[in-house]
């Protein structure tokens, strides 16, 4: 008998992207899991990996400051109304798991959010493109789909909240923790352990530290220390040059 669990098919491979030594010394590279077996999922985001959609729409395992809430600590969380109990609720906020709605809606919505926070379409392939593991989580304001989550289920252990659009036309609802939470809450009530909050980088990334449960991967442990984490994420939006960067 050989017990599985101490079989690893999982290997890192790296890409050594950019180097300077002339003037300042600095390496770039990024490093990739690859071969990671459905009994290593758990192990592979355990220890700080994520997955991410290129453009042809396969997966790739990356490294990073990967955040998570973990849902044994969650007390509190706000819950909305499944949109097949709309008619006996005054609620205006609604939600539905997988519901029929167009691509073409969920593109709009996305370019509404782009636009909105100013960001590059850096996430495009995760809109155009959807995993058998990939769920929506659809929100709506009365009749109308205002925004939507894209959840990642790896296994019955742990999610990953992928990607959030709205469209911000009534920014007073404030979706956008809301549906947090309403996910967290989601995932715990389901029994699930953990879900990922995805990369905690800049100062946009500081909200996650605010949920109950709050993880983030230093690079060899998940860490509770909210205020190092804060203190990272302001420091990585004040750098703006590649001597600054290769000053740290």
């Amino acid at each position: 008998y050989v017990d599985k669990r101490i079989i690893s098919y999982m290997k890192i491979v790296f890409d050594h992207k950019f180097g300077a030594q002339e003037h300042v010394q600095l390496e770039h590279y990024s490093a990739r899991l690859i071969d990671v077996d459905e009994d290593e999922v758990d192990i592979a985001l355990d220890q700080g990996w994520l997955t991410d959609l290129n453009d042809d729409g396969d997966y790739e395992w990356y490294q990073c400051r990967s955040t998570r809430c973990n849902l044994s600590k969650v007390k509190n969380t706000e819950m909305y109304v499944d949109v097949s109990e709309r008619q006996n609720n005054q609620s205006k906020l609604f939600y539905a798991m997988n519901p029929s709605i167009s691509d073409d809606m969920v593109e709009q919505i996305y370019e509404r959010y782009c636009e909105y926070k100013k960001f590059s379409d850096l996430f495009h392939s995760e809109v155009s493109e959807w995993l058998d593991c990939d769920y929506k989580m659809v929100y709506y304001d009365s009749e109308n789909p205002v925004a939507w989550s894209k959840m990642r289920l790896y296994t019955e252990n742990a999610l990953e909240t992928v990607l959030f659009a709205w469209d911000y036309q009534t920014p007073d609802l404030r979706v956008g923790i809301g549906s947090l939470m309403h996910e967290i809450g989601w995932a715990k009530e389901n029994g699930f352990e953990y879900v990922y909050l995805g990369p905690g980088y800049e100062c946009g990334s500081i909200y996650k530290s605010n949920v109950d449960g709050f993880e983030w991967w230093t690079g060899s442990e998940w860490s509770t220390n909210t205020g190092e984490y804060i203190r990272l994420c302001k420091r990585d939006s004040e750098i703006k040059t590649i001597k600054e960067l290769s000053e740290l």
